[in-house]
């Protein structure tokens, strides 16, 4: 096992919190440009010489989200594409919440390699990032009342040529409807402005009624990492 080395640790700040964020090592990855999305690596054997860094990210009872976000944001900047989980775990008031990720700067061809095996055609919405409350959100899936409870996800997969509304709120409410199309990458949501859809592997778009306000599209990239670690909603 490589020797671990502290090489710094940088306070960082995401939604109110103020995150640690270390690289405990340091790849022979170097001088590399910088990147603006993350994609996760399930096997990690053949990337060996393309790793850039380790990185711990840690915080009294911070949602798990918010660390990655931290740490992608650092490793980005250091000219990493893409991660592995390699441990997490969810903290309390008296204790940490810790992630630690390996990142890896690979190539172009490789990154659609990756994609290609990337799950496709899920509607996933999340619930607010609350480490602190039970509560619910309340919501519907083509008329069906449904609920995703804080710190958790509900699934909806697409078959295919197949329409989904997702509604939130009543008549002054907001819906969205999302279509099933060829390899189109998962879709993320959440009611509590979570993420902002943003930079990942592609892009294809949803049709929007009225406005975003109370259903936001979550970062493709946040998403597919929080599909990892998070429960489905009960």
């Amino acid at each position: 096992m490589k020797k671990i080395i502290l090489v710094y640790t940088l306070l960082l700040s995401f939604s109110g919190y103020g995150q640690y964020v270390e690289v405990v090592e340091k790849g022979k990855k170097e001088n590399l440009s910088p990147k603006d999305f993350m994609i996760p690596l399930k096997e990690t054997e053949e990337y060996q010489s393309a790793f850039v860094g380790r990185y711990r990210a840690y915080y009294p009872d911070t949602y798990i989200g918010h660390l990655f976000t931290a740490i992608a944001e650092e490793a980005e900047r250091k000219g990493a594409n893409a991660y592995h989980i390699v441990s997490y775990k969810e903290g309390g008031q008296q204790n940490d919440s810790e992630l630690v990720l390996d990142t890896y700067s690979i190539e172009e061809t490789e990154i659609d390699k990756v994609s290609g095996s990337l799950e496709k055609n899920v509607i996933y919405i999340f619930g607010d990032p609350s480490t602190k409350e039970n509560r619910a959100s309340n919501f519907k899936i083509n008329g069906e009342k449904r609920e995703v409870k804080n710190n958790a996800l509900v699934k909806v997969v697409l078959k295919e040529n197949e329409e989904v509304k997702i509604t939130k709120g009543g008549i002054t409410g907001m819906s969205i409807w999302v279509k099933w199309k060829p390899e189109q990458f998962n879709k993320f949501y959440s009611f509590s402005g979570l993420g902002v859809d943003g930079a990942g592997f592609g892009s294809n778009g949803a049709s929007i009624g009225f406005n975003t306000g109370r259903i936001f599209p979550l970062d493709r990239d946040l998403g597919y990492f929080l599909i990892q670690v998070l429960k489905e909603s009960k």
